[in-house]
């Protein structure tokens, strides 16, 4: 990548029917990304934006899947101004891309909790190298939201193992709940409208991500009066009986849950709450015959099929938890998981290039 403004490679995010291309800058400027002579703006109602560190594009899925490249242009603003804004060079950068296709097996990243690590997490998150078909970035990547530069380490990580080629999931997580900038995090990661509870589909792979929220109930004197997640998850609970009814999951071969905590599990106090509702998600989501849950947030490694030690409310597939933090400099470890029509591998790899552990689970 040769750019005077990029600060890292982008990053394409699946959302719904679009990508939405996430381009990490180090100065005020303009984006627009070109697919096939179509050019799709960084823009708020019509208003070009220019003022932040993160630009996003949205492009129609099925645009750049057949385009398989894009470009990313940059034009530098010295001084905005409301008559004869100053601006400078254009520079432009073009990248493939590799949308997912059908095949026999699907090689995933599950990468949750870097606790704003960057360098660690880009390492176990390459086990698969040009061989990667979906990142899965799977919540805590900021250790909080209290500083808004801590942000950028989302799209460091996900700029650094895909090099825009591949196709990305963002997932929140607890620990981007806190702090005085997490209230701006929808503005900074992708989202459906601004919802981070959402469905996607990538060629053959249909999924759904849901947002648990806080890992305590609200009133806990950890958040001092700031949260509302139990209002919250009563809007997922009607988002889900949507996703159902519409059955949109039908046609996919591969049925995927993402969420950064593995409800399935209950966990001791005061981390036991929501037991009820977490209960009606496994049971509702039975219904929709998932090939995989992908977690992360218990800073543990398991891949288990239902009935396992960490299922307590009837998980309705395997659920895979990759998350190896161990609190201190210098170390991450990441899930590589493989999906096949015989079942799925997951190989536990850190950032040290070691082999933690590896699972096979047979469907």
């Amino acid at each position: 990548m040769e750019s005077k403004i990029l600060t890292a490679c982008p990053s394409v995010y699946a959302v719904g029917d679009e990508y939405q291309i996430c381009a990490l800058v180090n100065s005020e400027c303009t984006m627009w990304v070109e697919v096939e002579g179509k050019c799709y703006f960084d823009h708020s109602n019509g208003i070009l934006r220019s003022g932040r560190f993160l630009h996003i594009a949205h492009v129609p899925m099925t645009a750049l899947d057949g385009a398989k490249k894009y470009t990313v242009y940059l034009r530098r603003i010295n001084e905005r101004k409301p008559y004869f804004t100053d601006f400078g060079n254009t520079e432009s950068s073009e990248f493939t891309f590799k949308p997912c296709v059908k095949k026999e097996k699907y090689n995933i990243i599950n990468l949750a909790d870097a606790h704003s690590l960057v360098d660690e997490p880009i390492r176990s998150g390459s086990f698969f190298g040009d061989e990667l078909d979906l990142l899965i970035m799977n919540g805590d990547i900021p250790n909080h939201c209290g500083n808004i530069e801590y942000f950028k380490a989302i799209y460091l990580i996900s700029g650094g193992i895909t090099k825009g080629a591949v196709p990305c999931i963002f997932s929140r997580g607890n620990h981007d709940m806190r702090g005085i900038y997490a209230e701006q995090l929808a503005d900074y990661t992708p989202t459906m409208n601004g919802r981070s509870y959402y469905t996607f589909k990538v060629g053959p792979i249909w999924g759904v991500v849901l947002d648990a929220g806080e890992d305590k109930a609200d009133t806990c004197p950890e958040y001092g009066h700031t949260v509302c997640c139990s209002a919250f998850r009563d809007e997922e609970d009607r988002f889900l009986d949507e996703v159902i009814e519409k059955g949109e999951y039908k046609n996919a071969g591969i049925r995927l849950i993402i969420c950064h905590h593995p409800f399935t599990f209950r966990l001791d106090p005061p981390f036991d709450i929501e037991q009820e509702r977490y209960a009606g998600w496994a049971k509702k989501l039975q219904k929709i015959s998932p090939t995989a849950m992908l977690s992360g947030h218990l800073h543990e490694l398991f891949a288990e099929n239902p009935g396992g030690v960490h299922d307590t409310f009837g998980a309705p597939c395997p659920v895979i938890c990759t998350s190896l933090y161990r609190g201190d400099p210098g170390y991450h470890c990441s899930g590589a998981v493989t999906l096949s029509g015989d079942g799925i591998d997951v190989v536990y790899h850190d950032s040290k290039g070691e082999i933690k552990g590896e699972v096979r689970l047979d469907q």
